[in-house]
């Protein structure tokens, strides 16, 4: 494992970073697209159960998760598609078999789509991390078309190791290391 994963650079210190076409702003949109199951616990909760108490099945949470598959989705993309803009799709695999609809309508409108795990669950919970990865870019790769070039962990957790099988399978930049303003490179 290397360690750092990146050189330590103060943001003054940087030359500065240009934009193509001499734009000023860059914006990038990605939009996660998860699937929760059921019988476990949620992976966000918003209503907390009475007393603290983790319910399973909880189905309030699990509601307004559902709601983003049936209705948030649907909303997104419309005003995205309205505005010409083409988003990243953060995709767990395993909405290519739940919701296809939703992964070939993104694909449509010429989404990138981004590994996000095969299900909602922190790598560092999986018993086998390298093949969830490869099930997860598989999957994607063989119901899209796409190869998969980014990754968003889901959670934005890692183990690790993850930097490091993630370049193995020719993974070309991830979303987790929230902490700069400008792309960056790390070790792997």
């Amino acid at each position: 494992m290397l360690w750092p994963r990146a050189d330590y650079s103060p943001i003054f210190d940087r030359p500065p970073l240009r934009l193509p076409g001499g734009a000023r702003v860059a914006v990038w949109v990605a939009v996660n697209v998860e699937e929760w199951d059921i019988q476990q616990p949620m992976a966000r909760t918003v209503i907390p159960a009475p007393q603290g108490a983790q319910i399973v099945p909880d189905i309030p949470n699990y509601g307004w998760y559902e709601y983003g598959l049936r209705v948030g989705i649907w909303r997104i993309k419309r005003v995205l598609d309205r505005h010409g803009i083409r988003a990243g799709l953060s995709l767990n695999a395993s909405v290519c078999e739940s919701y296809p609809a939703i992964v070939e309508a993104c694909v449509r409108a010429g989404w990138e789509i981004i590994g996000h795990g095969f299900k909602q669950r922190a790598l560092p919970l999986e018993p086998d991390e390298r093949a969830v990865i490869a099930r997860t870019l598989q999957t994607i790769h063989e119901r899209t078309g796409q190869r998969v070039r980014g990754w968003m962990g889901p959670g934005l957790h890692e183990t690790l190791q993850t930097l490091d099988i993630l370049a193995e399978h020719g993974i070309e930049y991830v979303c987790d290391w929230c902490h700069d303003d400008q792309p960056y490179p790390l070790r792997v």
